[in-house]
Protein backbone atom coordinates (compact mmCIF):
# COMPACT_ATOMS: atom_id res chain seq x y z
CA UNK A 1 0.00 0.00 0.00
CA UNK A 2 0.93 3.57 0.29
CA UNK A 3 2.72 3.03 3.66
CA UNK A 4 5.37 0.66 2.38
CA UNK A 5 5.36 2.38 -1.10
CA UNK A 6 6.81 5.71 1.30
CA UNK A 7 8.75 3.64 3.38
CA UNK A 8 10.63 2.36 0.57
CA UNK A 9 11.23 5.43 -1.07
CA UNK A 10 12.66 6.89 2.29
CA UNK A 11 14.74 3.55 2.96
CA UNK A 12 16.16 4.33 -0.58
CA UNK A 13 17.00 7.99 0.31
CA UNK A 14 18.38 6.65 3.73
CA UNK A 15 20.61 4.33 2.17
CA UNK A 16 21.86 6.85 -0.44
CA UNK A 17 22.88 8.93 2.14
CA UNK A 18 24.69 6.33 4.33
CA UNK A 19 26.83 6.44 1.49
CA UNK A 20 27.78 9.78 1.25
CA UNK A 21 30.41 10.40 3.78
CA UNK A 22 30.70 13.67 5.83
CA UNK A 23 34.60 14.28 5.36
CA UNK A 24 37.18 13.30 2.67
CA UNK A 25 39.30 10.18 3.58
CA UNK A 26 41.69 8.99 1.16
CA UNK A 27 42.18 5.21 1.31
CA UNK A 28 45.84 5.23 0.83
CA UNK A 29 45.89 7.41 4.58
CA UNK A 30 44.65 4.63 6.67
CA UNK A 31 47.56 2.43 7.71
CA UNK A 32 47.04 -1.27 7.38
CA UNK A 33 45.44 -3.04 9.90
CA UNK A 34 44.02 0.43 11.28
CA UNK A 35 39.60 1.18 10.89
CA UNK A 36 38.41 4.32 10.85
CA UNK A 37 35.10 5.02 12.39
CA UNK A 38 33.42 7.42 9.05
CA UNK A 39 30.43 9.70 10.34
CA UNK A 40 27.66 9.69 7.43
CA UNK A 41 24.99 12.40 6.10
CA UNK A 42 22.49 9.96 7.32
CA UNK A 43 20.80 11.42 10.37
CA UNK A 44 17.36 11.06 9.72
CA UNK A 45 15.21 9.87 12.84
CA UNK A 46 13.83 7.01 11.75
CA UNK A 47 17.01 5.25 11.04
CA UNK A 48 19.90 6.65 13.30
CA UNK A 49 19.90 8.89 16.21
CA UNK A 50 24.02 9.00 16.41
CA UNK A 51 25.12 12.41 16.84
CA UNK A 52 26.98 13.59 13.72
CA UNK A 53 25.46 11.08 11.43
CA UNK A 54 25.20 7.51 10.84
CA UNK A 55 28.75 5.41 10.64
CA UNK A 56 30.88 3.14 8.32
CA UNK A 57 33.65 1.70 9.76
CA UNK A 58 37.10 1.76 7.25
CA UNK A 59 39.44 -1.29 8.20
CA UNK A 60 42.45 -1.35 6.06
CA UNK A 61 43.61 -5.30 5.88
CA UNK A 62 47.22 -6.38 6.27
CA UNK A 63 46.87 -6.84 2.36
CA UNK A 64 45.88 -3.04 1.52
CA UNK A 65 42.42 -3.79 0.83
CA UNK A 66 40.35 -1.18 2.47
CA UNK A 67 36.89 -3.12 3.82
CA UNK A 68 33.62 -0.89 4.30
CA UNK A 69 31.84 -2.55 7.08
CA UNK A 70 27.92 -1.27 7.54
CA UNK A 71 24.77 -2.38 9.52
CA UNK A 72 23.79 -6.44 9.56
CA UNK A 73 27.97 -7.33 9.57
CA UNK A 74 27.51 -5.98 5.66
CA UNK A 75 31.12 -5.44 4.37
CA UNK A 76 32.04 -4.64 0.51
CA UNK A 77 35.38 -4.47 -0.38
CA UNK A 78 37.08 -0.99 -2.44
CA UNK A 79 37.70 -2.22 -5.48
CA UNK A 80 38.52 1.12 -7.13
CA UNK A 81 40.05 3.71 -4.60
CA UNK A 82 40.23 7.49 -4.46
CA UNK A 83 38.52 8.61 -7.39
CA UNK A 84 38.82 12.59 -7.41
CA UNK A 85 36.21 14.47 -8.36
CA UNK A 86 35.39 18.72 -7.47
CA UNK A 87 33.80 17.81 -4.02
CA UNK A 88 35.68 15.24 -3.02
CA UNK A 89 37.24 11.37 -3.76
CA UNK A 90 34.65 8.24 -5.09
CA UNK A 91 35.44 5.29 -3.17
CA UNK A 92 33.75 2.20 -5.75
CA UNK A 93 33.13 -1.06 -3.39
CA UNK A 94 31.81 -4.35 -4.24
CA UNK A 95 28.57 -4.59 -2.31
CA UNK A 96 25.63 -1.79 -0.93
CA UNK A 97 26.16 -0.79 2.60
CA UNK A 98 23.38 -1.75 4.57
CA UNK A 99 21.61 0.55 6.81
CA UNK A 100 22.07 -0.23 10.62
CA UNK A 101 18.73 -1.43 12.03
CA UNK A 102 17.23 -1.38 15.67
CA UNK A 103 18.71 -3.91 18.14
CA UNK A 104 15.49 -5.90 17.49
CA UNK A 105 16.27 -6.66 13.99
CA UNK A 106 19.31 -6.77 14.42
CA UNK A 107 19.07 -9.76 16.38
CA UNK A 108 16.44 -11.39 14.87
CA UNK A 109 17.91 -11.08 11.23
CA UNK A 110 21.44 -10.80 11.78
CA UNK A 111 22.92 -11.89 15.17
CA UNK A 112 20.88 -14.28 16.26
CA UNK A 113 23.04 -14.84 19.31
CA UNK A 114 21.50 -12.23 20.89
CA UNK A 115 17.91 -13.46 21.08
CA UNK A 116 18.14 -13.89 24.69
CA UNK A 117 19.02 -10.92 25.73
CA UNK A 118 16.55 -9.75 23.17
CA UNK A 119 13.80 -11.58 25.23
CA UNK A 120 15.28 -10.64 28.31
CA UNK A 121 14.29 -7.08 27.73
CA UNK A 122 11.37 -7.99 26.57
CA UNK A 123 10.62 -9.72 30.06
CA UNK A 124 11.88 -6.56 32.00
CA UNK A 125 9.45 -4.27 29.81
CA UNK A 126 13.22 -2.34 28.67
CA UNK A 127 13.11 -2.35 24.71
CA UNK A 128 11.03 0.80 24.60
CA UNK A 129 13.55 2.20 26.78
CA UNK A 130 16.45 0.99 24.33
CA UNK A 131 15.14 2.01 21.61
CA UNK A 132 14.73 5.58 23.17
CA UNK A 133 18.50 5.90 24.07
CA UNK A 134 20.63 7.82 21.72
CA UNK A 135 25.00 7.04 20.84
CA UNK A 136 24.41 3.59 23.27
CA UNK A 137 27.22 1.15 23.46
CA UNK A 138 25.56 -2.19 24.02
CA UNK A 139 27.49 -4.79 25.87
CA UNK A 140 25.07 -8.06 25.05
CA UNK A 141 25.99 -11.14 26.05
CA UNK A 142 25.39 -13.97 24.24
CA UNK A 143 22.69 -16.58 24.52
CA UNK A 144 25.16 -18.96 25.80
CA UNK A 145 25.81 -16.85 28.85
CA UNK A 146 21.76 -16.68 29.46
CA UNK A 147 22.29 -20.31 28.95
CA UNK A 148 24.98 -20.81 31.69
CA UNK A 149 22.51 -18.73 33.98
CA UNK A 150 19.38 -20.55 33.33
CA UNK A 151 18.31 -22.03 36.44
CA UNK A 152 19.57 -18.34 38.16
CA UNK A 153 17.03 -16.43 36.27
CA UNK A 154 14.24 -18.55 36.28
CA UNK A 155 12.42 -17.35 39.15
CA UNK A 156 14.23 -13.47 38.94
CA UNK A 157 11.97 -10.58 40.04
CA UNK A 158 11.08 -7.88 37.18
CA UNK A 159 13.20 -5.40 39.24
CA UNK A 160 16.03 -7.23 39.18
CA UNK A 161 16.23 -8.39 35.90
CA UNK A 162 16.10 -4.84 35.15
CA UNK A 163 19.19 -3.77 37.01
CA UNK A 164 21.00 -6.35 35.82
CA UNK A 165 20.04 -5.47 31.94
CA UNK A 166 20.95 -1.55 32.61
CA UNK A 167 24.21 -2.37 33.91
CA UNK A 168 25.16 -3.86 30.05
CA UNK A 169 23.68 -0.05 28.66
CA UNK A 170 25.81 2.67 28.39
CA UNK A 171 23.79 5.75 26.70
CA UNK A 172 25.54 8.84 25.78
CA UNK A 173 28.66 7.58 23.81
CA UNK A 174 29.17 5.23 21.10
CA UNK A 175 32.42 3.26 21.81
CA UNK A 176 34.17 1.64 19.01
CA UNK A 177 36.16 -1.48 20.17
CA UNK A 178 39.63 0.63 19.72
CA UNK A 179 38.10 2.93 22.31
CA UNK A 180 38.00 0.47 25.11
CA UNK A 181 40.77 1.71 26.94
CA UNK A 182 43.06 -0.02 29.18
CA UNK A 183 42.26 0.32 33.00
CA UNK A 184 39.43 3.21 32.09
CA UNK A 185 35.53 2.77 33.17
CA UNK A 186 32.64 3.78 31.61
CA UNK A 187 28.84 4.85 33.29
CA UNK A 188 26.20 2.84 32.71
CA UNK A 189 22.34 3.09 32.99
CA UNK A 190 21.96 1.24 36.55
CA UNK A 191 22.24 4.20 38.62
CA UNK A 192 25.60 5.57 37.36
CA UNK A 193 27.07 2.15 38.21
CA UNK A 194 30.51 1.83 36.41
CA UNK A 195 32.01 -1.09 33.98
CA UNK A 196 35.47 -1.71 34.18
CA UNK A 197 37.59 -2.52 30.93
CA UNK A 198 40.46 -4.47 31.27
CA UNK A 199 43.25 -5.06 27.69
CA UNK A 200 45.24 -7.95 27.54
CA UNK A 201 47.73 -9.04 24.43
CA UNK A 202 43.94 -9.27 22.07
CA UNK A 203 41.26 -9.51 24.61
CA UNK A 204 38.81 -7.09 26.35
CA UNK A 205 37.07 -7.56 29.24
CA UNK A 206 34.42 -5.66 30.57
CA UNK A 207 34.88 -6.71 34.49
CA UNK A 208 35.54 -10.15 34.27
CA UNK A 209 33.48 -10.37 30.78
CA UNK A 210 35.19 -11.09 27.62
CA UNK A 211 33.90 -9.29 24.14
CA UNK A 212 33.70 -11.78 21.89
CA UNK A 213 32.52 -9.95 18.97
CA UNK A 214 32.59 -6.33 18.11
CA UNK A 215 30.90 -3.50 16.20
CA UNK A 216 28.04 -4.68 15.76
CA UNK A 217 25.90 -1.14 14.57
CA UNK A 218 22.35 -0.29 15.23
CA UNK A 219 20.64 2.37 14.43
CA UNK A 220 21.14 3.91 18.10
CA UNK A 221 24.94 3.23 18.48
CA UNK A 222 26.85 -0.25 18.74
CA UNK A 223 26.68 -3.42 20.17
CA UNK A 224 29.50 -5.52 21.37
CA UNK A 225 29.07 -8.88 22.09
CA UNK A 226 30.50 -10.43 25.82
CA UNK A 227 30.90 -14.04 27.25
CA UNK A 228 29.29 -13.77 30.21
CA UNK A 229 26.14 -11.74 31.81
CA UNK A 230 27.33 -8.77 34.29
CA UNK A 231 26.74 -8.29 37.94
CA UNK A 232 25.42 -4.75 38.98
CA UNK A 233 26.43 -5.81 42.42
CA UNK A 234 30.14 -7.25 41.70
CA UNK A 235 31.42 -3.61 39.96
CA UNK A 236 34.70 -5.65 41.30
CA UNK A 237 35.05 -8.59 38.89
CA UNK A 238 38.29 -9.43 37.36
CA UNK A 239 38.86 -10.98 34.66
CA UNK A 240 41.08 -13.86 35.34
CA UNK A 241 43.71 -13.61 32.75
CA UNK A 242 45.28 -16.94 33.08
CA UNK A 243 42.34 -18.92 31.44
CA UNK A 244 40.95 -19.24 28.42
CA UNK A 245 36.71 -18.43 29.40
CA UNK A 246 35.94 -16.63 32.39
CA UNK A 247 33.59 -17.81 35.45
CA UNK A 248 30.14 -16.22 35.74
CA UNK A 249 29.93 -13.69 38.58
CA UNK A 250 26.48 -15.53 39.54
CA UNK A 251 25.88 -19.49 40.83
CA UNK A 252 25.66 -21.68 38.22
CA UNK A 253 22.43 -23.64 38.79
CA UNK A 254 21.11 -26.26 36.48
CA UNK A 255 22.85 -25.54 32.99
CA UNK A 256 26.65 -26.85 31.96
CA UNK A 257 29.28 -24.63 30.72
CA UNK A 258 28.01 -24.26 27.18
CA UNK A 259 24.89 -24.06 27.93
CA UNK A 260 24.24 -25.80 25.19
CA UNK A 261 21.36 -28.86 26.91
CA UNK A 262 19.87 -25.69 28.30
CA UNK A 263 16.76 -23.97 26.33
CA UNK A 264 17.21 -20.43 25.60
CA UNK A 265 16.09 -18.13 28.72
CA UNK A 266 13.91 -15.45 27.78
CA UNK A 267 12.53 -16.24 23.95
CA UNK A 268 9.46 -16.92 24.53
CA UNK A 269 8.92 -13.18 25.50
CA UNK A 270 9.73 -12.47 22.02
CA UNK A 271 6.60 -10.78 20.38
CA UNK A 272 5.61 -13.69 17.29
CA UNK A 273 5.20 -12.14 13.86
CA UNK A 274 4.05 -14.28 10.75
CA UNK A 275 6.56 -16.61 10.74
CA UNK A 276 5.74 -18.15 14.13
CA UNK A 277 3.73 -21.45 14.55
CA UNK A 278 0.18 -21.52 14.65
CA UNK A 279 -1.71 -23.49 17.21
CA UNK A 280 -4.67 -25.53 16.52
CA UNK A 281 -6.86 -23.21 17.97
CA UNK A 282 -5.50 -20.36 15.72
CA UNK A 283 -4.27 -18.36 18.33
CA UNK A 284 -0.31 -17.71 17.94
CA UNK A 285 2.57 -19.76 19.62
CA UNK A 286 5.01 -18.43 21.66
CA UNK A 287 7.94 -17.06 19.18
CA UNK A 288 10.86 -18.90 17.89
CA UNK A 289 13.97 -17.44 18.50
CA UNK A 290 14.90 -16.60 15.17
CA UNK A 291 12.32 -14.88 12.94
CA UNK A 292 12.86 -13.94 9.01
CA UNK A 293 12.74 -10.24 8.30
CA UNK A 294 10.08 -9.67 5.96
CA UNK A 295 7.03 -9.62 7.67
CA UNK A 296 5.39 -7.53 9.99
CA UNK A 297 5.32 -8.07 13.86
CA UNK A 298 4.23 -7.29 17.28
CA UNK A 299 6.50 -4.92 17.74
CA UNK A 300 4.70 -1.86 15.97
CA UNK A 301 7.75 -1.31 13.46
CA UNK A 302 7.33 -1.78 9.11
CA UNK A 303 8.98 -5.23 7.99
CA UNK A 304 12.61 -4.23 6.70
CA UNK A 305 13.97 -5.92 3.84
CA UNK A 306 17.50 -7.48 3.59
CA UNK A 307 18.73 -5.33 0.78
CA UNK A 308 17.45 -3.34 -1.57
CA UNK A 309 16.47 -5.78 -3.96
CA UNK A 310 13.02 -5.56 -2.90
CA UNK A 311 12.49 -2.27 -3.85
CA UNK A 312 12.89 -2.17 -7.46
CA UNK A 313 15.80 -0.62 -7.35
CA UNK A 314 18.47 -1.72 -9.88
CA UNK A 315 21.81 -2.11 -8.99
CA UNK A 316 24.34 -3.55 -11.66
CA UNK A 317 26.96 -5.78 -10.93
CA UNK A 318 26.11 -5.39 -7.29
CA UNK A 319 28.78 -2.28 -6.87
CA UNK A 320 28.13 0.19 -4.32
CA UNK A 321 30.18 3.60 -4.40
CA UNK A 322 30.86 6.01 -1.19
CA UNK A 323 31.18 9.59 -1.97
CA UNK A 324 33.59 11.03 0.94
CA UNK A 325 33.30 14.63 1.21
CA UNK A 326 31.05 17.02 -0.50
Amino acid sequence: GDDWKKYSQDLVKATLKYHILTESISMTSIERGDSIWASTLLEDADYSTVMGGQHLILTKQPGGEVVFTSGFATRGTVVVEDLAFDGGLVQVIDSVMRVPQTLEETARNAYTDLTSFLGALYAADLIDEVNKLTDVTIFAPRNAAFQQLAGAFEKIDKETLRSILRYHLVPGGVSHIWELKNASSLTTAEKQSKIQITRHVNNIYINSAQIIQTDVLISNGVVHLIDNVLNPDRVDAKPNLSTVSQTPVYTLIGATQTGTSVPTPFTSYLPCTDECPVTSSGASATAAPTVAGSSDNAAGYLPRPTGLTGLGVGLPFALGAVIVGL
